[in-house]
């Protein structure tokens, strides 16, 4: 899954959670704080919901709506770019206006109408479904893990390991989540129908408000303070944008065909490959292999913290460009692998199931290392009054991308075949793999990186 959020866009020293960093760490209490809990639940039953919603959402736009490839590509792509893009808006609104906690409140309950609505079967019922699902999914994603953050900083100041925990378990629980409904979602759908697969994720949803709803007491304690930025601090924003501006675009390189793994791979699979498990009878719906994403991630992200430093502790070799170039380079592979795949697929001849699996992990391994590293790199090149804000600005390109596919995805079968489709999508990568041998990247100023959350 493409990795959900971390420092809220607008937090820095305008953040309008009131912390607590002064005391003796010592006295602090070293277990969990009671919100954590809440936390930990609300978010698992929330994703759950979400990417379920979006494991069986292709095939419902053409299935069931009878939109054509092309149509339900595009609706599909415009969905996620503003489910990428909000979140900026969202922690504009929560920073200025209504605090974190009741911004994900308030935005949940129209997150929760969408997903009800979207068991509609109708053009409009899923339109208006879709933009409450975006508006409510966008704008209450940066919130949740910095409300998290900053009920450590108060609650257990100075516990930077216990809160780097807690971030780990928030991790956990999203892919966790993303995992079994991934797998559950098009199940419902194939035996009970698309009706009864989408309540699923409704009352998932509903579960996920009450149990965050009722954790209020637990949480930061949140005062809003507003600081107008300087014509000084607008130019230092322009500046570390510019010098991130080269990395910012290859990172849009990669996300194009990375993005298609959930949209137009679950075309292919439906028309091309042959779905059951070779020396078994199983077989899997077109859209089920997306549970190859969170499994991946939960294996190669931690896999990947411990080995790097282990086999290289003053990171002269994994350094950040080289990471993101692996990443490319897998990415790249992965599209690779889907181009020869296309060749082999023919009208009356289905390819092995092998070939998309191989995809999904090769592809799972650049995202976590492409998002990883380049959140660091966001992160840490940025001073320290702009993290948040330059963070923000990473997210962004996921947002382009996908506005990219818009356009680009509804060529698909339409006027190019699979194998043309995803030759000329690698290229994007491999073009970014270039880039990225070719510049340097920005230096940082060695703050510490950030929690990441997918």
């Amino acid at each position: 899954m493409t990795t959900e959020s971390t420092p809220n866009p607008y937090d820095g020293p305008e953040s309008d959670l009131a912390t607590t960093s002064s005391g003796d760490p010592k006295s602090v209490p070293t277990g969990h704080p009671v919100a954590f809990l809440y936390f930990f639940c609300g978010e698992f039953a929330e994703r759950c919901s979400y990417y379920g919603m979006r494991a069986i959402l292709p095939l419902y736009l053409t299935q069931a709506l009878h939109f054509s490839d092309a149509t339900g590509l595009a609706l599909y792509s415009q969905f996620k770019t503003a489910c990428y893009a909000l979140p900026l808006l969202g922690g504009f609104l929560a920073d200025r206006f209504f605090g974190k906690y009741n911004t994900i409140v308030w935005f949940s309950i129209p997150y929760v109408i969408g997903h009800f609505v979207l068991g509609i079967e109708s053009h409009w019922a899923a339109l208006l479904a879709l933009a409450l699902l975006a508006g409510g999914s966008g704008v209450i994603k940066p919130n949740i893990s910095t409300l998290l953050g900053a009920t450590y900083d108060q609650q257990r100041p100075g516990q930077t390991q216990l809160r780097s925990s807690a971030f780990m378990w928030f991790y956990f629980a999203i892919n966790v989540g993303a995992l079994i409904s991934t797998i559950a979602l098009p199940y419902l759908r194939d035996n009970y129908g698309y009706a009864t697969a989408f309540l699923f994720p409704a009352w998932l949803m509903v579960a996920s408000l009450a149990v965050f709803a009722s954790g209020k007491q637990f949480y930061a304690k949140e005062t809003l303070v507003h600081q107008v930025l300087t014509p000084l601090q607008k130019q230092e924003q322009k500046a570390v944008l510019g010098r991130l501006l080269g990395v910012f675009a290859l990172m849009v390189l990669f996300w194009v065909p990375y993005e298609h793994n959930d949209s137009v791979w679950v075309f292919f699979a439906r028309d091309h490959v042959n779905l059951t498990m070779p020396l078994t009878n199983f077989s899997f719906a077109p859209d089920q292999l997306q549970f190859m994403n969170p499994l991946c991630v939960m294996i190669f992200a931690p896999l990947f913290g411990v080995l790097f430093p282990l086999i290289d502790p003053q990171a002269k070799i994994f350094t950040m460009r080289n990471k993101i170039l692996l990443g490319f380079i897998s990415g790249t592979v992965a599209s690779g692998i889907m181009t020869l795949a296309g060749a082999l697929a023919q009208a009356d001849t289905k390819v092995s199931i092998v070939w998309l699996i191989a995809s999904y992990v090769l592809l799972t391994i650049g995202e976590v290392l492409v998002y990883g590293t380049g959140l660091e790199l966001a992160y840490s090149a940025a001073p320290a009054n702009m993290k948040g804000f330059v963070t923000g600005c990473f997210l962004l390109t996921t947002a382009i991308a996908n506005q990219f596919n818009t356009f680009w995805s509804p060529l698909y079968n339409e006027k190019l075949p699979p194998v043309q489709f995803f030759g000329l999508s690698g290229l994007f990568a491999l073009f970014g793999l270039i880039g990225v041998m070719l510049i340097s990247l920005p230096q940082s100023d060695d703050a510490p990186a950030p929690e990441t959350v997918t």
